[in-house]
């Protein structure tokens, strides 16, 4: 009893600090953003938004308020669910990964932007990922709900290119239709949902075999 009580203690602390962090870094960014910009506040919320990085370190966030002080609803019951808690694991280390193996070498942050590039593509990917594997308990989720999972980066995507043809704007080089041509950003979109699935069965699997360790 005291060893399960000391491990929920410790992913409390694990879960505090990653709400900690969120509820720092994300309002310093849209600060950041409309610093100094000709954006109107609703243009740089929607700008803000347009980012996978910025919505999916919203979901942590979000998920990280309702854990800590939504304990008796039905939305907590819904985010303490193994399978949403692997699905969230799944979307914030794609916006590590990818940041970090296709995007690092494009930018040159400097101040508190490079401090909450580094909250939001490193330090909370990896310590989400740490609270799912040691203080998430395992269930044997099944592969057919990769489907499911696929249909927020899915959106994204399509509202992406949509949005890049009515403005103009892309935020992330991969995708930009205007450098790459539609066909190429497709494809390259394309990749991205795949490595969404493989990462997606890594971790259902590892999930798989935890349960048969307990």
């Amino acid at each position: 009893m005291k060893i399960e009580n000391t491990t929920t203690i410790k992913g409390e602390i694990l879960l505090g600090i990653i709400f900690a962090l969120e509820l720092y870094a994300l309002p310093v960014q849209f600060y950041l953003l409309l610093k100094g910009s000709e954006f109107t506040f609703f243009s740089a919320a929607v700008r803000f938004f347009s980012f996978f990085t910025i919505l999916t370190n919203s979901i942590v966030f979000i998920c990280g308020a309702i854990l800590f002080f939504g304990r008796k609803s039905k939305i907590n019951t819904f985010f303490r669910k193994c399978t949403t808690l692997t699905a969230i694991t799944v979307y914030i280390l794609i916006v590590g990964i990818v940041f970090n193996l296709l995007l690092r070498s494009l930018i040159d942050l400097k101040g508190h932007h490079l401090i909450v590039s580094e909250i939001f593509h490193t330090v909370v990917p990896t310590l989400f990922f740490f609270y799912w594997l040691f203080f998430v308990s395992p269930e044997r989720i099944s592969y057919k709900v990769i489907l499911f999972w696929l249909v927020y980066p899915i959106i994204y995507i399509i509202y992406t290119l949509f949005h890049g043809i009515l403005t103009n704007f892309y935020p992330y080089p991969f995708i930009d239709v205007t450098k790459l041509g539609f066909e190429t950003a497709i494809i390259n979109g394309v990749f991205v949902l795949i490595a969404f699935v493989v990462l997606s069965v890594i971790l259902i699997s590892i999930s798989k075999i935890r349960t048969k360790t307990l």
